[in-house]
């Protein structure tokens, strides 16, 4: 055998051992990026990092009142709000209101804007283009809303409406202080034997009476900004 067919036959030896030889498993990179969970209290949403002023599991400790929030722009893949939109103060803010240290340029865009429009706008802020916010409130056609004493909001389910710059723009309502840009989508749970009824009675029951609905589940698109 010449030196040629040698090294053939040794590549071929090798090629072989290859094929035989079990596959190495390369563990990818994960595409997920931050989740968060806002006013997440005491139990964090699973593969969300709690945010919060209290509660022992927050990993962020943060007054979601006060602005800015701590968060970068753009660097948040998914938002979880549950029953936390109804604590926001019913009020414009204020300058007690801007954390320490922000340039008066920035506490410029805060001061004077309506609370939640500000929450909003900072969840819209911090989200992904194209990413989710989930939003979870009581419906303001039911006595959960207003049981809790610390409540401040009270939603129906065309609140959510306001925040589309679409949807303001349709109602001519581009003066108000907020600049996010959600697709919304709502729907509502309730009680269990209200599902037991026909489709044309559940319809006429929700248009009518009070507490056929439970809560407003909200999911929030960041859209392009108008």
């Amino acid at each position: 055998m010449n030196e040629k067919d040698a090294k053939i036959a040794e590549l071929e030896a090798q090629i072989a051992a290859l094929k035989n030889a079990p596959p190495i498993l390369v563990e990818a990179a994960s595409r997920e990026g931050r989740k968060l969970d806002l006013g997440c209290g005491l139990t964090p949403l699973d593969g969300h990092e709690g945010v919060d002023l209290f509660g022992d599991k927050a990993k962020h400790k943060v007054d979601l009142f006060k602005f800015p929030w701590p968060f970068e722009s753009n660097s948040v893949e998914a938002i979880n709000a549950s029953h936390l939109l109804e604590h926001v103060p019913a009020r414009e803010i204020e300058a007690r209101d801007i954390v320490e240290g922000t340039s008066p340029e920035v506490a410029a865009r805060f001061v004077g804007v309506d609370m939640l429009f500000a929450f909003m706008d900072e969840c819209y802020r911090i989200l992904k283009p194209d990413c989710w916010m989930q939003a979870i409130v009581p419906s303001g056609r039911s006595n959960r809303a207003f049981w809790d004493p610390t409540h401040r909001r009270f939603f129906m389910q065309e609140t959510f409406l306001y925040f589309s710059a679409d949807w303001r723009k349709a109602n001519n309502l581009q003066h108000y202080n907020v600049r996010c840009n959600f697709g919304v989508e709502v729907i509502h749970s309730m009680p269990n034997e209200e599902g037991l009824r026909s489709a044309e009675v559940q319809a006429e029951r929700f248009r009518t009476l009070w507490n056929v609905t439970v809560d407003w589940l909200a999911k929030l698109k960041k859209l392009p900004p108008i």
